[in-house]
């Protein structure tokens, strides 16, 4: 009996614990927690607000759900329909514009036209409802400007006062908007020429750039869907197409244009301070404002513009494309012009097309400034860098070359690197970022802060479709930013140019024998002369390859100091100098009397406030709207070349301006700002030196020297305040074969005959240092490992 008693205890204490695990079960206790709940919160339905379907086709629904917490989850939805005999839904949410062939839902047989409501469910929870408009086929669809209901607003109705430069008449025009202004579009569809636009429903509005436009739907607020109408406002200058689409067809074009950007002040300081020249100490800024205005007069807000110093390495320009205001920074003495241009295809947009077939001056162009900022920077000079390698064995492909990094501040050449293919030439960018090395086996950068490290500094530069699938040729210009790099293959059958961009691949150019080139400081278009400088070439990425015949050889291409032009050393038999507008390549004529000995073998662009004028060189002060400084060196003297350009013919009359068109912008010899006005014609100095042969040519930031390197009477200073001239003559009377110039101008190096890199002051005007270099291992040579006679000749300073 005990035991029977003793095991009944046992069995109520196990059925007792089993039922309080039970409860402990019930409560959660000792348990995983539950999973999600499989409860819809939230259905939403795709498509969702409204769509458009042409009778007789068919769209898949689907839709998507969430629970309490926000989870997704998949449970089964039924789709229903308001009206099935218009828009009919198999069970898997195939609808129908019509009625299905149930149960086999195959066809989809065309029905009734009218609108109907939408909506998916699970678990009773639904979706909003989407409206479908179901329509008759639409054959073609037209855009066209809804009547305004109210007066449209005048352009720019609070309109601060101009900038003086760009003090232009207010021209109020339907051809294209300013900032607050809109247009209402409307959109019509036709079925076999009857207007079924009430029974579309929403249209879809789209444009080719959406920068130019901002088309919003105009919404219907009684049933919270778009209508046939968009309002278009105006963003960023230019033209662009707008098209609008209902059930997969689309629109012809509709042609819109925001008002093109037609006048750009620049000005130190604030708007309106008239000042475009500043003097700074390095390691401080400066701040630069832009007035942009269109071709209605209006000032264009946030207008994207492109910023460019033509000396970054000295003043550096990093601001924003967007921005009315630039802050230009001092990294070390130097000089620099400092512009802003409205360049296609982010400015004036739509370049070179004109789809609207609109007259001038609403025909999208690149716009430069009036002026350019002349910045100049002092202070104590800087240490640098200097490139020096050989282009002795350029015509061998298995000579091995090395190039030396050599610093400023000890002046020894250090270990040599090897280069990847033998160089025919050598170019920094402006900025000092990187260089470019040519060569007959393949061209490539060089990265200077790369060299004792483990990454190489050299980088090929490819090029699809060639035989070695690299660049070949001589570099012969680099833009301010290193972006863009032309080279010259005259060695190749058939010759080539390599339009060299860091953004895009290799652009090859069937160009014979080009000797020179210079890219646009907006980086818009690059001008090369080619068939031995008979020919000049236009190179842009928006356009294809112009050409222009010369009527005399031209020898170097210049850009002004805002883009909007460039003076050839040539080309004109008549002159000795060309200009060519940078916006459509046209020539300019420049009737200078007498013309210059010769074109000039040199040539360079001067920051205009930089250059001192009521001197005995520049006796007359010039009109300082559009001025440029040229100088240029032959080979007996210094030629200086003054121009305005304008956008009126100067002098300019007084009061409000009329702009007849954006391009292109005349330019004239320089003259003074007095009635009647005196003309600056070019001159030439000669410096006194009989016939001499330069092999390069520099000019102190401040415009008051000129350095002339040369092959037979070492370094020329000709000083223009004092028309005096000096000479450098090289240690052990070595000969020039190579030179570069700091950019403060306070060095200037040169490789010498003598097998020296030397070092010249050019305010004590002595070689005070020289720079040997030692025998490679394994060579009986300085600069080639391989046994070749390599002698330096190649010098670039990191600017």
């Amino acid at each position: 009996m005990g035991s029977l008693r003793f095991g009944s205890l046992a069995g109520a204490v196990a059925i007792v614990s089993s039922l309080f695990l039970l409860f402990l079960a019930a409560c959660g206790g000792g348990s995983k927690p539950p999973g999600p709940s499989p409860f819809p919160a939230k259905v939403t339905l795709n498509p969702s607000i409204s769509s458009s379907l042409q009778v007789g086709t068919t769209l898949l629904l689907t839709a998507t759900a969430q629970n309490n917490s926000g989870t997704s989850i998949a449970p089964v939805f039924t789709f229903t329909t308001s009206n099935p005999g218009i828009l009919d839904i198999a069970p898997n949410g195939f609808a129908c514009a019509g009625t299905w062939n149930a149960p086999l839902y195959s066809i989809c047989t065309p029905a009734g036209i009218g609108t109907v409501q939408v909506t998916a469910s699970a678990l009773g929870a639904t979706s909003a409802p989407t409206l479908f408009f179901i329509h008759p086929p639409i054959d073609n669809i037209t855009i066209s400007q809804a009547a305004p209901v109210n007066s449209p607003p005048p352009a720019c109705p609070t309109q601060v006062a101009l900038p003086a430069a760009c003090n232009l008449k207010f021209n109020p025009t339907n051809r294209c908007l300013s900032e607050n202004q809109t247009q209402i579009l409307q959109a019509a569809a036709f079925s076999q020429g009857v207007d079924i636009t009430a029974s579309v429903g929403p249209f879809t509005w789209s444009s080719a750039n959406g920068t130019v436009v901002k088309l919003t739907p105009i919404v219907n607020p009684d049933i919270n869907v778009a209508t046939y109408q968009a309002t278009a406002s105006p963003s960023a200058p230019g033209q662009t197409q707008v098209v609008a689409s209902a059930s997969g067809v689309f629109s012809q074009p509709y042609n819109f244009e925001t008002c093109p950007v037609q006048c750009i002040a620049l000005e130190v300081g604030t708007q309106r301070s008239g000042d475009t020249n500043f003097v700074a100490s390095k390691g401080t800024s400066e701040t630069i404002t832009a007035s942009v205005v269109d071709v209605q007069g209006c000032i264009v807000p946030k207008a994207p513009l492109t910023w460019t110093s033509s000396s970054p390495a000295a003043i550096t320009a990093t601001c924003a494309t967007g921005s009315e205001t630039c802050t230009v920074t001092t990294a070390q003495p130097g000089a620099a012009a400092i512009t802003a241009s409205c360049t296609p295809p982010t400015c004036n947009i739509g370049f070179p097309l004109n789809p609207l077939a609109l007259p001038a001056p609403y025909v999208p162009q690149p716009v430069y400034p009036i002026n350019a900022i002349s910045g100049l920077v002092t202070g104590a000079p800087g240490t640098t860098s200097v490139l020096t390698t050989s282009q002795d064995c350029s015509g061998d492909a298995f000579c091995n070359v090395g190039i030396y990094d050599v610093s400023t501040s000890t002046h020894l050449s250090g270990v040599a690197s090897q280069m990847p293919a033998p160089p025919n030439s050598l170019l920094f960018d402006a900025a000092g970022d990187k260089a470019f090395a040519g060569s007959e086996f393949g061209a490539f950068s060089i990265a200077p802060g790369n060299f004792g490290g483990t990454t190489s500094p050299f980088t090929f530069l490819p090029a699809a479709g060639t035989t070695l699938g690299l660049v070949t040729g001589k570099i012969l210009a680099a833009s301010s930013n290193g972006s863009t790099a032309i080279f010259s293959d005259t060695v190749s059958t058939p010759n080539q140019v390599y339009v060299v961009s860091s953004s895009s691949a290799t652009t090859p150019l069937n160009i014979n024998s080009a000797i020179a080139a210079a890219i646009s400081p907006d980086n818009l278009k690059a001008f090369i002369l080619g068939n031995g400088g008979n020919t000049l070439y236009v190179y842009s990425s928006l356009q294809s390859l112009q050409t222009y015949s010369l009527t005399a050889p031209a020898t170097s291409i210049a850009f002004n100091s805002t883009g909007s032009f460039a003076l050839l050393a040539g080309g004109n038999s008549a002159s000795n100098l060309t200009i060519r507008n940078t916006c459509d390549n046209s020539a300019v004529n420049l009737p200078i009397t007498p013309a210059l000995p010769g074109p000039p073998l040199f040539l360079k662009m001067v920051p205009p406030g930089n250059v001192p004028m009521g001197t005995p060189i520049i006796p007359l002060t010039l009109l300082p709207d559009g001025l440029d400084f040229f100088f240029g060196v032959d080979n007996t003297g210094i030629d200086i070349i003054a121009t305005n350009s304008s956008l009126l013919p100067l002098p300019l009359p007084a009061g409000p301006l009329s702009l007849p068109t954006l391009c292109p912008r005349p330019v004239v010899l320089a003259q003074t700002p007095t009635n009647p006005a005196v003309t600056f014609e070019p001159i030439h100095i000669n410096i006194g030196f009989g016939t001499f042969h330069p092999i390069n040519f520099f000019l102190s930031p401040d415009a008051s020297q000129a350095f002339i390197v040369t092959s037979d009477f070492g370094v020329l200073i000709y000083n223009f305040n004092t028309g005096a001239v000096s000479r450098i003559q090289l240690l052990n009377d070595a000969a020039p074969i190579a030179a570069d110039i700091a950019a403060d101008a306070s060095l200037i190096y040169v490789a010498g005959s003598d097998g020296l890199l030397h070092e010249l002051n050019t305010a004590t005007a002595l070689d005070q240092n020289q720079t040997s270099f030692s025998q490679l291992a394994n060579s009986n040579d300085d600069f080639c490992f391989t046994g070749n006679n390599c002698a330096l000749n190649l010098v670039a300073v990191k600017p």
